[in-house]
C-alpha cells in the first residue's frame, strides 16, 4: 500500500519545518551540478552504446541525415518532457496532483506537487523515478531490431536523461540527511523537510 500524501498544514502536531532548500538560491552549485550532469552524460553514452552492441554487434557511429538530425532534436525535447512526466506519474502514484512548468532564468524544467507532504522514502522514489524508469525503458528499446541511426538517437536520449537527473540526485542526497520518519514537501526547484519536534 502506498503512503498517502498529506498537506503540510495537516502534518502531525509534533512535526515542524527544519529545512527549506532551493537549488536556485545556490548559483555556484547550480553551475557545478550542470557540469557534473554533462560529465554523467558523457559517462553514460559509452555504457549505453556498449549495451546496444550486445544486441546489435554491427552498430557503428554514423553521420545523420538532415531528417535524422531533426528526429534527434525532437528526441531531445521528448526526453525532457518524458523526464518530467515520469516525475508526475510517480507523484500521482502517491495521490498528488502534479503541476509542470519551466523556470526560464535557471533553465530548469519541473514537475511539482506543492502542498503535499511525502514520507522521505516515498520522496526518494519520486525523485529517482525518471533516472531509473527511463533508463530501463531505453535499455529495452536498445534490444529491439531498430536501424542504427535510431539506436544512436535512443542512446543519446537515455544518456541525456541520466545527465538531466543530476538535480534530482542532489535533492535525494539532501533528503537522505534526514531519517525515514521525516516528511518532504516538493518545491519547483527544492524541498522542505519536516521532522518531529523533540520535547525537552
Amino acid at each position: 500500500m502506498t503512503q498517502e500524501p498529506i498537506s503540510p498544514i495537516h502534518l502531525p502536531e509534533n512535526y515542524a519545518e527544519v529545512l527549506y532548500w532551493k537549488l536556485s538560491q545556490h548559483k555556484k552549485l547550480l553551475v557545478v551540478l550542470n557540469l557534473v550532469g554533462l560529465a554523467l552524460m558523457g559517462l553514460a553514452l559509452p555504457l549505453f552504446f556498449a549495451w546496444a552492441r550486445m544486441w546489435h554487434p554491427g552498430i557503428v557511429s554514423l553521420e545523420l541525415s538532415l531528417l535524422q538530425m531533426v528526429a534527434a532534436f525532437l528526441a531531445i525535447a521528448l526526453t525532457i518532457v518524458l523526464h518530467e512526466l515520469t516525475h508526475g506519474l510517480a507523484l500521482r502514484a502517491y495521490g498528488a496532483h502534479p503541476k509542470y512548468g519551466v523556470m526560464w532564468q535557471e533553465m530548469m524544467f519541473y514537475a511539482t506537487a506543492a502542498g503535499y507532504a511525502f514520507r522521505r522514502n516515498a520522496y526518494i522514489v519520486i525523485a529517482l523515478a525518471p533516472l531509473v524508469g527511463l533508463s530501463l525503458v531505453g535499455m529495452m528499446l536498445l534490444m529491439l531490431p531498430l536501424p542504427d541511426w535510431l539506436l544512436l538517437i535512443v542512446i543519446f536520449s537515455v544518456a541525456l536523461n541520466v545527465g538531466s537527473a543530476i538535480g534530482d540526485m542532489w535533492l535525494v542526497r539532501v533528503a537522505l540527511g534526514y531519517p525515514p520518519v521525516a516528511y518532504v514537501v516538493d518545491e519547483k526547484d527544492g524541498l522542505r523537510m519536516f521532522m518531529p519536534v523533540v520535547e525537552v
